[in-house]
């Protein structure tokens, strides 16, 4: 397919418009759901609709894989570290206050877990797999 078919000026500026929505309804999504389960996964699921969005626009585009991919392992290790430390020093009785702060924290830090993990697994099938390897 020719780069020239897949470029759409009225995409690039549709999806501009669109980005700043999708970044508020994944948030959203994300804090809201703190007193549910689930909801960083399902936040995080609706935030990497802007990479899949700046795939359609751009294809041959790489964004940072590996940089996305330190992200992701950094993020895991600082949640797990903060719920080693929330168990091991007893903040859960001597604080009990924060525990709404520690599951907001939690949330959000599953909610970007989760996006840049499904944006490494989109970009691993888009490019490599598919291909578009440079």
């Amino acid at each position: 397919m020719n780069e020239n078919t897949r470029h759409s000026e009225i995409l690039e500026d549709v999806l501009q418009f669109i980005y700043p929505l999708i970044i508020l309804f994944g948030m959203y999504i994300i804090l809201t759901g703190i007193s549910q389960p689930g909801g960083g996964f399902q936040g995080g699921a609706v935030l990497v609709a802007i990479f899949m969005c700046r795939y359609l626009v751009s294809s041959k585009e790489m964004s940072r894989l590996d940089l996305m991919q330190k992200v992701d392992k950094l993020i895991l290790v600082f949640i797990l570290a903060l719920a080693t430390l929330l168990i091991m020093l007893g903040f859960r009785e001597v604080f009990p206050s924060f525990n709404s702060i520690y599951n907001m924290l939690i949330g959000i830090l599953i909610g970007i877990k989760v996006a840049t993990g499904l944006t490494v697994i989109f970009y691993t099938f888009a490019f490599i797999e598919g291909g578009e390897e440079d």
